[in-house]
């Protein structure tokens, strides 16, 4: 598995939009998404910044469902600017 971390960086002002837009795209899209794990989201109050952390079979996964689908995500998510990143998990530490 390949992690796709994207961060949206809005101002406490807008968290909650951001993360309603967040979780509507997600529950009603993403998650059909064949190569598509699971997310967590992630919010920091302090510096008003949400963090998607998204799990894929692979990058190119990801990649084909955005390349696909760019009027969906910018209705969701133009005015938000998130930035991406692409991660390999390097090791897992479980309890």
């Amino acid at each position: 598995m390949q992690v796709v971390l994207v961060e949206f960086a809005v101002g406490s002002e807008r968290t909650a939009a951001c993360l309603q837009a967040l979780e509507e795209l997600m529950c009603i899209e993403v998650v059909k998404q064949t190569g598509f794990h699971e997310a967590t989201v992630h919010e920091e109050k302090a510096t008003g910044t949400v963090w998607n952390m998204m799990l894929w079979n692979s990058h190119a996964d990801f990649i084909n469902f955005r390349d696909s689908n760019p009027e969906l995500i910018n209705r969701y998510f133009g005015e938000f600017g998130p930035q991406g990143r692409m991660l390999d998990i390097a090791t897992v530490i479980k309890k």
